[in-house]
């Protein structure tokens, strides 16, 4: 593997031999340990890397930040020397596949009630595989009796990290508080939300909807929701679950929240921007005042674009009373860095809203080679990382140290000032060109009017 990292090193320094930290704005360290193999874990005591390697590392909101390109191409790496190293996104084939919903079996249980005729007969029963089946005979109001539901999850290699309820179409009005558990062997059984809010409720043509609950990663064979609040039943139809397939390669990190800063109104709409390229999953927005209710039209733009581009359709909502809070649900995106955007409600609003994005850090290949210590470096208006054979090298890899051959995890430490602000600022090469492309263009322009005044303007014979 070390032939294979000294190879890319080599053609990293050739494609951008001019590169150098000091013409990036900001660097970071690269922390890690240099185990005796390739799986080695990360130890407590972080230390700068020292060793040649490949390393899985973790963007944080700093780097985002710094970033001034949409594809961030102005994030490299280098050596103690100042050589540039192979670094970037994660190969495809080495990435987690995409969590999906998947719709579990679910068991309506009754509360005990001592003083009820014995005219209930439940049994649950557990095969050899874990699956449970429900035998149960209720002849008194089993709506309103309902106070646990148990979901069998059945995906004993996933991870789950949201839980989603299908209403029935005649659903009523409601609103409910759950407690979400979970637990391998019904009886020991481990908290994962103590209290979230489920609804469905309408009024004036407006349907408030909130039907998901989420929490950290975890695995578990059963889930047990616990209505807390005091009211019994809910009106469901099925229940879904967000499962995560596992991976040995890499933790799937948990989404971040950022908010965005506001700029300007325009109009009735209200103009944002996102202080950082994240990739954006989500978007929320949260309103100024407290029982309000607005329905938003979301679209985003680079910041040199003219048009802006349609995301979606958003109803938020704030409900306050009786003790009880109710928020909407953020809106599911497909990942974007772009940095302005625009919201515009259906209503005129006073109060500028929140907006804020949900995403997850990225995971990138760096391949340490050469004198330490090693660094990354992000911010450029003149500089861009080439693009390097990743997928290539983490396939020779694991062809050598097998199919759970993974890159060793490493962090980045405090950020640094290199180039500082003159980074960011410096005139781009390819703006030059730009400008001396258009400038012949005028003067051919300029030529050719004047040729054909000059026609016009002869006698003719």
């Amino acid at each position: 593997m070390k032939k294979l990292i000294a190879v890319l090193s080599m053609f990293a320094a050739l494609s951008i031999a001019a590169s150098e930290p000091n013409d990036f704005a900001r660097q970071w360290p690269v922390l890690g340990h240099c185990g005796a193999g390739p799986n080695a874990a990360t130890p407590e005591d972080e230390k700068p890397v020292q060793c040649d390697g490949a390393f899985a590392l973790a963007l944080d909101e700093s780097v985002y930040r710094i970033a001034t390109r949409a594809d961030l191409g102005d994030v490299v790496a280098f050596n103690g020397d100042d050589q540039p190293l192979a670094f970037g996104p994660m190969p495809a084939s080495y990435g987690p596949p995409p969590a999906t919903w998947r719709e579990s079996p679910w068991f309506a249980l009754p509360a005990p009630d001592p003083n009820a005729p014995a005219d209930l007969h439940l049994h649950i029963t557990r095969s050899t595989t874990g699956d449970l089946s429900l035998d149960a005979t209720l002849r008194h109001g089993p709506e309103e009796t309902i106070t646990d539901y148990l979901v069998d999850v059945r995906a004993p290699d996933r991870t789950i990290e949201a839980i989603e309820f299908e209403l029935t179409l005649d659903a009523p009005d409601f609103s409910s508080q759950l407690r979400v558990q979970a637990s391998d062997d019904l009886q020991s059984w481990r908290t994962l939300v103590d209290a979230a809010t489920i609804a469905h409720l309408r009024q004036g043509g407006q349907s408030l909807l909130r039907r998901q609950i989420e929490f950290a990663p975890i695995s578990a064979r059963y889930l047990r929701l616990q209505i807390v609040d005091g009211t019994r039943g809910l009106p469901l139809r099925s229940v879904r679950l967000l499962l995560q397939p596992a991976t040995a390669a890499r933790e799937i990190h948990q989404r971040s929240r950022i908010a965005a800063e506001f700029v300007r109104r325009d109009g009735k709409a209200f103009v944002y921007r996102l202080p950082a390229r994240v990739p954006v999953e989500r978007v929320n927005i949260e309103l100024g005042d407290d029982n309000a209710i607005a329905a938003f039209s979301v679209s985003a733009r680079e910041v040199d674009a003219r048009d802006w581009i349609y995301i979606g359709q958003l109803t938020a909502f704030r409900l306050r009373g009786a003790g009880v809070q109710l928020d909407n649900e953020a809106m599911p995106i497909s990942g974007t860095r772009m940095l302005e955007w625009r919201i515009e409600p259906s209503i005129e609003l006073a109060r500028t809203p929140i907006l804020e994005f949900d995403y997850r850090p990225e995971t990138w290949l760096l391949l340490t080679h050469g004198k330490p210590p090693f660094k990354v470096a992000a911010g450029s208006s003149t500089q861009r990382r080439q693009d390097f054979p990743l997928d290539a090298l983490v396939g020779q890899v694991r062809a050598k140290y097998g199919r759970d051959w993974s890159p060793t995890e490493a962090t980045l430490g405090a950020m640094q000032t290199a180039g500082g602000e003159a980074a960011l600022t410096a005139f781009d090469p390819e703006s030059k060109r730009a400008w001396l492309l258009w400038a012949v263009l005028l003067i051919a322009a300029v030529a050719i009017i004047a040729m054909v005044v000059r026609l016009l303007g002869s006698p003719r014979d």
